[in-house]
This record gives C-alpha cells, structure tokens and sequence, in this order.
C-alpha cells in the first residue's frame, strides 16, 4: 500500500509503559518523585489537570513529574530506505500509590527533524521503534551516557535511574548498560526480581497514540483529496501489519468533528483545532491521562495475571500475604470513580468500543479472569483455614480427654507397679508423663486420621431430600413407601410342597372341595 499522503504538521506521538517500584511501592508518590530526581525536572500541579477525584488529589496517591527534553538521533527504516531523523522527547512520570509507575515520552512535531515533510509512513515507523528490538536510535541522555536501541530502553533508563537515585546510588555508565532490552525483556529487571527488589520483572506497555491537528478534517490535507485516502492512513497507523482491516473510530455519543480511533495498542485522536499542553505536552490531555490510567490498570492486571496463572500452572503455593497483594492491586487501579466526573464520560464509549470490536480484546474481561483467580485462591484457603480449625478442635478435644483419664491411668499403673495409686505420682512421675503423653499423640493421630476420612470425599447435595411436616409427615411417608412395596411385590411361593392325595379305590369318585 503506498502512502502518498502526507501529515499535517501539528502533531505528537507518545509511548506509554507501566513499571513496578517494588520495594519503593510503600513511598508516597510525591516524596518518591522528590527522592529520585536530579533536580533539573519539575513536579506537576496534578490539581491544575482536574483529571482526578478530589480525594485522589487531596490524599496524594497520585504525583507528576516532566524531566528534562532526552534527544535523540539514527535511522528510521522506510520503504524507500533509512532516513535520518533526530529531535527530542519530553519524558512524563506518573507515580500510582498502588506501586507502580507510568513512564511517557511524548515527540512534539516541532521537535522532530526527518529531512522533509512527515508521511504516514514516518509517524508508523515511529511507532514501530518501539516494539523492534535493535531499533537503530541512540538517545543522549541527561548524565552524558548514550543509550542505544528502542523506545522502551529510553524508557528502561528513566526507570532504572529513579530507582538507583532513591537508593542513593548514582551510576550512569552501569544505568545506561542495564536499560538495554533484548527480544524476551530486560535482564536486568529479571536480576532485580531474582534479588527480590521487584515483583513483577515484566513492564506492561500499552504502545504508542497519535494526534493530529488538522482544521479541515475532509479532506484533511492537500495530498489527502478524498476522505477514503485518509481512512487508509488511519489504517495504516492503527493496524500497521495488516492491509484488511478498517479502524471504526469510538462512538463519544455527542456530535463533535473529534474522531477517537483505539485498539490494543495504539490511539490515534483528530482533532480540527488545538495545540500541544505546556505542562502535559500533549494536544489532549484528558484523553492522554485517561490512556495512562487505563495502561496503568492493565499493567497491574496482567502482572496479576502472569502470576495466578503461574502459580495454577505449575501448582506453587500462595500465601494469604500475597494473595492480599493481589487483591489490593486489583482493587486499588480499577475503580472508576478515582477520576473527576467528566472524565467518566469517556470510560463508557471506550468500553462500548471494545465490546464491539472483536479484534479488541476487553479490559474488562481481563478483570473478570483476573477476579476469579483470585476467588478460587480465597476459597481454597478459606478451605484450609476450616481445616486448620478442625485440627485444632482435635488437638484441644485429646488433650481434654487424655486429662479427663488421669485417676484411671493411675488406677492402671498403681496395679501394673504394685504401688498405690497416690505413690505412682511420687515415685513414677516421668512414667505417668510419657504415657500421659503417647496417649496425647496416638489420640491426636487418631482424630486426625478420622477428619481426613470423613473429609477426603464430601458430597455437595445431602443423600435424601429433606421432608417437610415434622415427624407425623416423616411416618405417612414411610407407611405410604411400605404399601407401595407392597403392591407392587409379586405373590410369595411357599417353600414347602403340597400334601398328595392318597390314591383313590376302584369305583371310588373323588371329594368335593
């Protein structure tokens, strides 16, 4: 497919990855933000957005950071052949108080040099640069180290980085070498994990999202005649692989020129007029924010995910301590009404969007896996803690019985020993202790072994239905089954043989009955 159109020239494209802060997850957002920086970015007013409730905001579970521009420079690998490219890109933090930590670097059209106008095709091998292993870019930057690769190792070093600062460790030739990231992940993320710093080795990345300006929307620019030139542009940012899919734009449920294009992962939002955000850096920043707090959600649930599965897999043992974890991730990044209420009027065409798309898969069926992972592990220790408690009820009855047969030990031994019964004590004390003991541990092994019989096999319907009516229905019943019995019983043979008659004597005729 040829890409002859070109882009308007307002436009961003950002990237969007969620890491876990592991044993920083316990810091409050601000104060990690505060620890980890070098003092060149800035903290956001998270207020000014109004993105977030007024309880998320006043209570801190949320904090914004912006450092400083990271430049960049290499190739990009058109179709044509490689073009250089430089520019910069403005990096954005987003600290979550449930753990984990948003990371987006946002391109701004002014900052991009590609040696001529953008195409499709430019903004799609963006795109692509994030999810190509080796992508040839090197980005410079702020401790003077060049780290090479694609979009995610710039990402790895901003993660690495704020992590080491907290700790009070500043390293960037060490940093720069770990944020490289091969074709299974990050090595050193696995390395943290493996050391118990982290919990989850795998950042969850949502992928890239567009916004174009353009003031005529159709036809959107000159080489853009026809609005069916333009749906091919669309798709082709949207499913970049594929030449026979259409992207269906979200239906906001209002009449607006807006067009809000999502799939699992890009965005792509038109819009007829605007301008980037001088904070956020972004054309539109509700819909950016709302795409972090959604990768954000589905970061911790596929990490949720990956480890229920894990442990169901290859039959690991949980914890309650862990599975409290869980519940608290789950419970803490997917309530809704976390953020400001007009942003609500977003989240429902969204689930309407991927409800209906079928290439899409849901958020919310993730949810619903992820929830009933968690139930099977809450019902299975509550099983065990039943159990627990059964054995305990066990261990107190023996001790109960084995005290309550003390004068009959003694009456036993007394005879045994041919001493009285008040001198067994005196004179036979650790006797009287070890058998009061064996007693303890074979009663004790005994009920056990009788809880796990009766418990090994448990029907979940009772063999006989309940009758209703008390004990005089309870009676009719049983009359009313023993004449059933009765007629339908075939007539009883006797066991013993008819008498024969005698033999009759000539002439004679037989008796009547």
């Amino acid at each position: 497919m040829s890409i002859a159109g070109q882009i308007p020239p307002d436009w961003t494209i950002s990237w969007i990855r969620t890491y876990d802060l592991g044993d920083l997850a316990d810091i409050a957002p601000r104060d990690l933000l505060i620890a980890g920086s070098d003092g060149t970015g800035e903290l956001l007013d998270v207020d000014a957005q109004a993105f977030f409730d007024i309880q998320t905001l006043r209570l801190g579970h949320v904090a914004r950071y912006r450092l400083p521009p990271i430049t960049f420079d290499g190739v990009l690998r058109l179709r044509g052949g490689d073009r250089p490219v430089s520019g910069e890109v403005s990096v954005h933090l987003l600290v979550h108080a449930s753990g984990f930590m948003v990371i987006r670097p946002t391109l701004r059209s002014a900052w991009l040099s590609a040696g001529g106008r953008v195409t499709a095709e430019i903004l799609g091998q963006l795109e692509r640069a994030m999810w190509i292993t080796g992508y040839p870019l090197r980005w410079h930057v702020p401790s003077g180290q060049v780290v090479e690769g694609s979009v995610r190792c710039v990402m790895n070093w901003v993660f690495f980085d704020l992590y080491e600062r907290v700790h009070g460790v500043d390293d960037p030739g060490q940093v720069a070498v770990w944020a490289l990231e091969g074709i299974q992940g990050c090595d050193r993320l696995h390395d943290m994990y493996a050391e118990g710093l982290i919990n989850y080795p795998f950042p969850g990345s949502f992928g890239a999202q567009f916004e174009i300006v353009n003031p005529q929307l159709s036809p959107l620019f000159r080489g853009m005649e026809t609005e069916g030139e333009w749906q091919r542009t669309i798709d082709y940012l949207m499913y970049p692989d594929r030449t026979d899919m259409r992207a269906v734009p979200i239906a906001l449920g209002r009449e607006t020129l807006d067009r809000w294009y999502l799939s699992e992962n890009q965005a792509l939002t038109l819009v007829p007029a605007g301008e980037p955000d001088p904070e956020m850096d972004v054309i539109d920043p509700d819909r950016t924010q709302l795409l972090e707090t959604l990768g954000l959600r589905r970061a911790v649930l596929r990490c949720v995910q990956r480890d229920t599965q894990r442990v169901l897999t290859e039959r690991l043992t949980v914890t309650r301590y862990q599975l409290e974890r869980w519940q608290h991730m789950v419970a803490s990044t997917t309530d809704d009404y976390v953020l400001h209420d007009r942003i609500g009027q977003l989240i429902e065409p969204i689930r309407r969007h991927n409800s209906n798309e079928i290439l899409i898969r849901d958020l919310g069926d993730l949810e619903r896996q992820v929830r009933a992972n968690l139930a099977w592990f809450q019902e299975r220790l509550d099983t065990l803690s039943a159990w627990t408690g059964g054995l305990v009820g066990a261990a107190v009855g023996t001790v109960a019985m084995v005290l309550s047969l003390q004068e009959a030990l003694k009456a036993v031994l007394s005879q045994s020993l041919g001493r009285e019964p008040d001198k067994v004590f005196q004179d036979f004390g650790w006797l009287f202790a070890l058998t009061m003991l064996a007693l303890m541990i074979i009663s004790f092994g005994l009920a056990v072994t009788l809880i796990r019989r009766v418990t090994r096999k448990l029907s979940p319907f009772s063999r006989k239905l309940p009758t209703r009516g008390g004990p005089r229905a309870r009676r009719r019943a049983r009359a009313i089954r023993r004449a059933i019995a009765e007629r339908s019983e075939p007539p009883r043979r006797s066991a013993v043989p008819p008498p024969v008659p005698p033999p009759l004597a000539e002439g004679e005729q037989p008796a009547e009955a």
